[in-house]
């Protein structure tokens, strides 16, 4: 049904979320790895590495609520998408053209600002488009959301393995330096594809549903908002991410170091494969993910796709063959693409009745930010002791985030009468 409904929203709205998922929705994925090669490179430890990602993680996670709120008031998502792809082209260049501290903490500072808008304006986006189609074919709207950030994660999967494949080329043939210029030649298509979007605004059923209990907008929207953060789901599902990116954010980064040290010149083609085929597997899955969580709920798909994290980590530390990191990476596959779905399509659950998306995915953009940060810090500066240590570390709170999702997140999806599977 998801991919029926796929099929009938208009197209330039269809081509334009596909474009700029494509091009840039998930090219933050890849800066951090190229920042390590690059970084240690130019003879940075990996604790000062750490730090310097940090302070990207740690700028996103500092603007994440008050940015979802600002977009929440904005009509145009639109303007927000675009400001975020002109800050991951001018954080590329900075960093390409001035490799020292002080630039290259304006160039994280510049990409944490558009990681905390980039993602949350494409899933509004998203969220118009299909809130715009449901109301006028409500009958026909069975599985589309899921279905529909499926796809956008299916596209940016193969944007970001497209991405890495060419800058690990380009490091290779050419330098470092280089990678960050073709990154920020690759996201200015994104701009164009933000043109192709019809629906720019707020969905609707969120204004006419307060209005319809006779409140008015400026009293509706305080109201939704303190049931928003009433909502339980809303604090388990936090942690949940937290952890995720307590285990996740540091393990390629620490990864690249290691391989930049064994694998010497080869280093950039070991680490574009290490990107390249999990997200060649994430767009293979996305769809699916998509559909299975519209079918048999949201909890289940976690719970076996997160359990990869922890398995990972494991992994990665029992070997530091370049060529053995590969496969392990494999599991990024599983554990991102799920990641990728779930986060808009769970916040969309839980502000079904309240409203609010943006500053909901504010609030989980800031339990991104926090987890990433803890990561690369914590686990750069135990790496400069053991980096083996540094790796169960991260495989410790991989299993942590899965316990967490098991004990305490509840089922999200809506309970439906008449569920049928999504078809192919």
């Amino acid at each position: 049904m998801g991919v029926a409904v796929l099929k009938k929203i208009p197209r330039n709205s269809t081509y334009g979320l596909d474009g700029v998922s494509f091009f840039v929705a998930n090219l933050q994925a890849a800066f951090g790895p190229f920042v390590a090669v690059y970084l240690t490179g130019e003879q940075w430890t990996q604790g000062e590495i750490g730090v310097a990602l940090s302070i990207g993680s740690v700028t996103a996670m500092a603007c994440q609520v008050p940015a979802g709120a600002i977009v929440d008031a904005l009509r145009n998502k639109r303007m927000v998408a675009e400001f975020s792809i002109v800050a991951i082209i001018i954080s590329c260049l900075i960093m390409a053209l001035m490799p020292q501290r002080l630039p290259v903490a304006i160039a994280e500072i510049l990409h944490g600002l558009a990681s905390c808008t980039l993602n949350p304006a494409i899933s509004a986006l998203t969220l118009a488009v299909v809130a715009s189609w449901i109301t006028l074919n409500p009958d026909k709207a069975t599985g589309a959301l899921g279905a529909r950030f499926g796809r956008n994660a299916s596209f940016a999967a193969v944007g970001n393995a497209i991405s890495a494949g060419l800058m690990g080329a380009v490091g290779y043939w050419s330098s470092a330096r280089a990678t960050f210029f073709l990154g920020a030649i690759m996201a200015a298509p994104g701009l164009i594809a933000l043109r192709m979007i019809e629906t720019v605004g707020t969905p609707p059923d969120e204004r006419a549903s307060a209005l319809a209990e006779g409140e008015t907008p400026q009293k509706a929207r305080g109201a939704s908002l303190l049931k928003l953060l009433r909502e339980p789901g809303l604090f388990a599902f936090a942690l949940c991410v937290v952890f995720f990116h307590l285990s996740s954010a540091a393990m390629l980064p620490l990864a690249a170091g290691q391989v930049t040290k064994d694998a010497g010149r080869a280093s950039e083609i070991v680490i574009a494969a290490c990107i390249l085929a999990p997200q060649l597997l994430g767009a293979v899955l996305s769809p699916w993910i998509g559909r299975w969580a519209e079918t048999i709920g949201r909890r289940p798909v976690m719970l076996v796709s997160f359990a990869a994290l922890p398995l990972r980590g494991v992994l990665l530390s029992l070997t530091s063959d370049p060529w053995l990191i590969v496969p392990v990476q494999m599991l990024d596959g599983i554990s991102s693409a799920a990641f990728g779905v779930m986060l808009p399509l769970v916040a969309a659950d839980l502000t079904r009745r309240s409203g609010h998306f943006n500053l909901c995915m504010g609030v989980l953009g800031l339990a991104m930010g926090l987890g990433a940060s803890f990561s690369t810090t914590l686990a750069g500066l135990v790496a400069d002791r053991s980096l083996r240590d540094a790796f169960l570390l991260l495989a410790a709170a991989g299993g942590c985030c899965v316990l967490l999702v098991a004990l305490l997140m509840g089922e999200t999806r809506e309970p439906r009468n008449n569920d049928t599977p999504a078809s192919a």
